[in-house]
């Protein structure tokens, strides 16, 4: 009877150690089907939109959201500089389930801690923020983008594993007043030099956008022409055709 006890718990550790690789096996594969749907997903972003932030004016940020993603937004970005961090877990649950229903990427301005708890697609960074070498390890294989200034700051995020860029500001912003604008000669530079896909960002609008268009950019981040259109749902159609007309045509 001892031997026996003695034969039955080393079979059980080794189906123990079967199943831990098994499981171990499993969750690698999802992983990797996991992060090529996001690959798909960003390389087809066109419109990236955000969250109101300051631009809120009473509004349901979750119905504004929803707004966007009825014109046409690929990806909605939680970004709420002003909002308390309880507030924002809240809503980024609830945005969390709105994306997943439409199908439109969730990206976590900043905050990875935010990211992990809402199971963001991933999370934005931005110079000054948790370096990617930090963020990879956590994030495992979710996307994270990283805001980018200079040819320099590019190739750095590209060589040290970003998923996509951000560039910009490229006209004159409000929402990103802290920096010069870079114009559109950074966006052919980049055009020539990223292998991931970049997204240009800063004083975007529908007045505006065919200067991207024009230099085969074709992925824009829209904040404040957005939120001040009387119409959100129309103004993210007008741009997200912009967007896609002048592709198709190139």
């Amino acid at each position: 009877m001892p031997g026996f006890l003695r034969l039955t718990a080393t079979n059980d550790t080794g189906s123990v150690k079967r199943d831990k690789k098994r499981s171990q096996h499993t969750n690698t594969m999802l992983n990797t089907h996991n992060k090529k749907e996001l690959d798909k997903k960003l390389r087809d972003v066109h419109l990236y939109c955000f969250t109101p932030g300051r631009f809120l004016r009473g509004r349901d940020p979750l119905a504004v959201s929803a707004a966007q993603i009825k014109g046409g937004a690929d990806v909605i970005q939680l970004r709420e500089k002003n909002m308390a961090k309880k507030d924002i877990l809240y809503l980024g649950l609830k945005l969390r389930q709105l994306t997943r229903q439409k199908g439109v990427l969730f990206i976590v301005n900043d905050d990875i801690e935010i990211a992990l708890e809402t199971d963001a697609d991933g999370v934005h960074l931005g110079q000054d923020d948790t370096p990617i070498s930090i963020a990879r390890p956590v994030m495992k294989e979710k996307l994270i983008g990283i805001s980018t200034h200079s040819v320099k700051q590019a190739i750095d995020a590209i060589n040290t594993g970003a998923d996509y860029i951000g560039v910009g500001p490229v006209f004159k912003s409000t929402t990103k007043d802290e920096y010069e604008p870079v114009g559109i000669d950074l966006l052919l530079k980049i055009r020539d030099i990223s292998p991931i896909p970049y997204v240009a960002i800063g004083g975007i609008g529908l007045n505006n956008i065919e200067q991207l268009t024009k230099v085969h950019c074709h992925s824009a981040a829209v904040i404040s022409d957005i939120m001040n259109a009387a119409d959100i749902t129309k103004r993210c159609r007008e741009l997200k055709h912009a967007l896609v007309k002048k592709q198709k045509h190139c």
